[in-house]
């Protein structure tokens, strides 16, 4: 198995689910991710979008962002691995 924990996640997600889109954040918060189904993916973005909007996270640190601004319905289908 592979010592990167995006590509074990990846294979563990691979084994037990049909669809899946993975997002990582690192401390320096650059981003990182995998899916396995470019249009099963765009499926589970908005899913989230949907989720996230009928959801409240907010707190007095992130009363201020604007959660429909943060997501892209943009998913570029050159960078998918698949």
């Amino acid at each position: 198995m592979s010592d990167n924990p995006l590509e074990r996640i990846q294979a563990i997600a691979g084994e037990h689910f049909n669809n899946y889109f993975i997002v990582v954040v690192h401390p320096e918060m650059e981003m990182e991710y995998v899916y396995d189904n470019v249009y099963a993916a765009r499926g589970l973005i908005e899913m989230t979008r949907e989720v996230m909007a009928s959801t409240s996270f907010e707190t007095e640190d992130d009363e201020d962002i604007d959660w429909d601004g943060a997501w892209s319905d943009e998913i570029d289908d050159e960078d998918s691995e698949f």
